[in-house]
């Protein structure tokens, strides 16, 4: 055998394993193997936080570069670079168009990032690149990462094992439910509806505190999806059955009045709201199609007036069109309604792996509550396991400090650390830790207020533990504290639900003619609605005459209003009504108007506090409201627009309270509230947080033992105010002799309660454009000439007019109608 040559390559053996297989096997394995991975790591969300994988790890990692609300926008090219290179090594596009869907009001109910820039609009327009876009999370996608660094969800490798990612997030607020999604899967899709976080709040406690509940009185509280764009969903019967087997073809369709054109004769559609995910731009796009291709007659001229303020989309009708007809080929033939296909498809865990199941409402809602619960219980004991640690460690400081000198000889006599170390853990039988610590300890520490404060840490630190193993070891009092959860969650991001749902009798009818006209609109003292045309200059003159009128026809508010604004109406109960210009009842020939009860659902016996004419629930104001037992709140205008006929609640009471005061602030005001004792206080109106409407309010004034809170006044500080008495005397006060204080208090005396003035019954704040009237003890009122009355300081007693008929009941001020 001939030597082998130095260039000569060594052969290596081959070691090839060649498994025969069928393609049709191969193929059939390979596909399930990529479907699975489609299903589970891209397209489908987790049930528990209701995020795919694009979304969880995008807000994961927005949180570890501290994008927080309050803190700087970054650039989005930012946020999709770091989610490319640690957790999602995919397309830049696929982070990207995941980060713009969570910016986009009209794509989620409630945006979980806040965007700076172009990120897109409702006419389908693109985001702009994200080198010129900038991001942050907003306070719901803070929310859903609340606790995560409490060992409340596993972790698990990124993708090449360098770091950690969450595999859910603990998710305080209902995400899935709230938020909705959608997703195409290989073989399978999504498609959940938003809904409102109020609705599913209640439902969610509903669940928790009575699980026996069942789908029947669940759907009384979750009326159905509520769409970030509004809308109107027809039918109730495809709600019904979504709820219950996880599928159902909803009809989403604009919402569209029909309007005089100004200055004309000829009506014109107005399209105010679209359905859910519809392109305008396209929506005007088909209709212009179709009237040029004569697919639809009778329309004029089409133009587009959205601005910042909403969306207004005009269709002018000719002469002869027939909206109704019209409006019925809209629908059928353009997006102005669409099919919203329910499809509640969701990765549900199961036996330690993700499994894809269709959910009915109560199925949706018992995983988020196991999976809160979950949270819960690994948060406590987190919480626990810190403080048992930090309990060890002050129990070996309160050691040291009680024997100090011998410590401090211990170690000042020992060879080195280690030494020292060693010494303290035989002498006092302590632990590793406990020693550290006390090496560690400064001389600052063992002054005599250090030694206290230790001692308070440690009392503190065993109440905490024994508070955390109750909680672990009772299933009520976890239950007690995800309810309590919940609420807290709604409070904060609950809003008033958007989109209306009707029959499809009522759908009919939404778009009948609503003439613009201007009217006088007239609510009273006694609950009594009227609307009357704009009255000649001799009428107003005779209106203006000072007469005279029982208590049931005092106007608390009068004043011009178009058929299409409103009149927000609060009873003392805590109701609140709208009601649109053209629903008020045309006046009587007796010049007396309808019983409110006759038009809305009113309370028996309700006392009105509240009446006032609303132009445009999105101006920014607020309906602040007082209870009885000085309870104050103050809510956004904007959430009482779909109160309606039926009513909706503006306040949380207590038991026995009730409302005895409200009005419509601009945020810039000062509240005065007077109490029968004749205590005052004023505070800025900034003192009460902006709530929701289930909220029960923050106190606003303390109150003395047998008193109560009579009157509510919005004042600026150079106003006066006048306060009538149940013995019919009247004091005209400047409010800049009533300090200015923090909400609370107990206020300053602004009458000295005495037999013959008797009790304060009423407190108005003095404008000249409004005539002042008294409502006497015989049920009567007295108009008073304000300018007459003295202004006088705090200390002065009130006086009584000469020519007064008789005792008081309340105070009251009647709107000018001229103005």
């Amino acid at each position: 055998m001939p030597p082998r040559t130095r260039s000569a390559p060594i052969p290596t053996p081959r070691r090839e394993r060649v498994m025969p297989r069928e393609v049709t096997d191969e193929m059939r394995d390979s596909f399930i193997n990529y479907s699975m991975s489609v299903i589970t790591s891209r397209a489908l969300p987790d049930v528990r936080d209701g995020l795919k994988p694009v979304n969880r790890r995008i807000l994961y990692a927005m949180n570890e570069l501290g994008l927080a609300p309050g803190r700087p926008f970054k650039k989005a090219a930012t946020v999709v670079g770091d989610v490319l290179g640690k957790y999602h090594p995919h397309g830049d596009s696929s982070v990207y168009d995941a980060l713009v869907r969570m910016v986009q009001d009209f794509s989620l109910r409630y945006p979980l990032i806040e965007g700076q820039g172009n990120f897109g609009s409702i006419d389908g327009d693109p985001a702009a690149a994200y080198r010129y876009t900038e991001a942050r999370m907003a306070a719901p996608g803070v929310a859903l990462l609340e606790g995560i660094d409490q060992n409340t969800v596993a972790f698990v490798p990124n993708y090449d094992d360098r770091l950690e990612e969450p595999s859910v997030l603990p998710a305080a607020i209902p995400n899935l439910l709230v938020n909705g999604v959608s997703g195409i899967a290989v073989g399978m899709a999504t498609n959940m509806p938003p809904h409102n976080l109020r609705e599913i709040g209640k439902a969610i406690i509903r669940v928790i505190e009575e699980p026996t509940v069942d789908l029947t009185e669940l759907r009384k509280i979750v009326k159905g999806p509520d769409f970030p764009t509004a809308g109107l969903i027809v039918g109730k019967d495809a709600i019904k059955q979504y709820m219950e087997t996880g599928r159902g073809r909803l009809i989403n369709r604009a919402r569209i009045v029909l309007e005089a054109k100004p200055g004309s004769s000829r009506t014109q559609l107005v399209v105010t709201e679209l359905p859910y995910q519809a392109n305008k731009a396209r929506i005007i796009e088909q209709i212009a199609d179709l009237v040029k291709e004569e697919k639809l007659v009778g329309i004029s001229a089409l133009r587009d007036e959205s601005d910042r303020e909403g969306l207004r989309m005009v269709i002018e009708l000719k002469r002869d069109a027939e909206p109704k007809k019209l409006l019925a080929r809209l629908f059928k033939l353009t997006g102005l309604e669409v099919t919203f296909g329910v499809i509640n498809l969701t990765l549900v865990p199961e036996h330690g792996r993700l499994v894809p199941r269709e959910l009915g409402l109560r199925a949706l809602i018992d995983h988020f509550i196991a999976h809160r619960h979950d949270v819960l219980v690994k948060r406590t004991e987190f919480e626990k396991g810190k403080a048992e640690a930090r309990l060890h460690i002050v129990e070996g400081l309160l050691i040291a400090v009680n024997d100090i000198d011998r410590v401090v000889q211990l170690i000042k006599t020992a060879k080195d650390g280690e030494q020292a170390h060693a010494r303290l853990r035989k002498e006092y039988s302590l632990s590793e830790l406990q020693a550290d610590a006390i090496l560690a300890l400064r001389l600052a520490r063992l002054t005599g207020l250090e030694v206290t404060a230790l001692k308070n840490e440690a009392r503190e630190l065993k109440a905490r533990i024994k508070e955390l193993v109750a909680l672990l070891a009772s299933q009520p009092m976890r239950m007690a504290a995800l309810a309590e959860e919940v609420t807290h969650v709604v409070d904060r991001f609950g809003d008033a639900r958007r989109t209306e749902i009707v029959t499809a009798e009522a759908a009919a009818e939404v778009a009948e003619t609503v003439a613009d006209a201007e009217v006088v609109g007239v609510f009273t003292y006694g609950a009594r609605v009227l609307q009357a045309p704009l009255p000649s200059g001799r009428a107003r003159r005779a209106e203006a005459a000072e007469r005279a009128l029982p208590l049931d026809e005092l106007p608390m508010v009068k004043g011009r209003l178009r058929q299409t604004e409103s009149l927000l109406v609060l009873s003392q109960d805590g109701q609140a009504y709208t009601i649109f210009g053209s629903e008020l009842p045309p006046a009587a020939r007796s010049g007396r108007g309808t019983l409110l009860k006759e038009l809305v659902e009113w309370p028996r016996h309700g006392t009105p506090v509240l009446g006032s004419i609303v132009r445009d629930f999105a101006h920014p104001l607020f309906v602040t409201m007082v209870t009885a037992t000085g309870q104050v709140k103050r809510t956004a205008i904007k959430e009482f627009k779909n109160a309606r006929l039926a009513g909706i609640k503006a306040i949380r009471l207590d038991k026995g309270d009730r409302l005895i005061g409200a009005a419509l602030t601009t945020g810039q005001d000062d509240l005065c509230l007077a109490t029968a004792l004749g205590q005052i206080i004023r505070f800025h109106e900034s003192e009460v947080r902006d709530m929701g409407r289930d909220a029960g309010g923050v106190r606003g004034m303390t109150l003395k033992d047998n008193d109560r809170v009579v009157a509510l006044a919005v004042v600026g500080p150079q106003d006066e105010v006048c306060v009538g008495t149940s013995g019919g005397y009247l004091k005209r006060v400047a409010v800049e002799s009533m300090p200015l204080q923090g909400r609370g208090g107990q206020g300053v005396q602004l009458v000295a309660p005495a037999e013959r003035t008797g009790a304060v019954v009423g407190l108005v704040a003095v404008a000249a454009e409004l005539s002042a009237s008294f409502i006497t003890g015989a049920g009567t009122t007295v108009a008073v000439d304000l300018d007459e009355l003295p202004v006088v300081g705090r200390n002065i007693k009130s006086t009584r007019p000469a020519d007064w008929p008789g005792s008081l009941t309340s105070v009251a001020f009647v709107a000018n109608p001229d103005e």
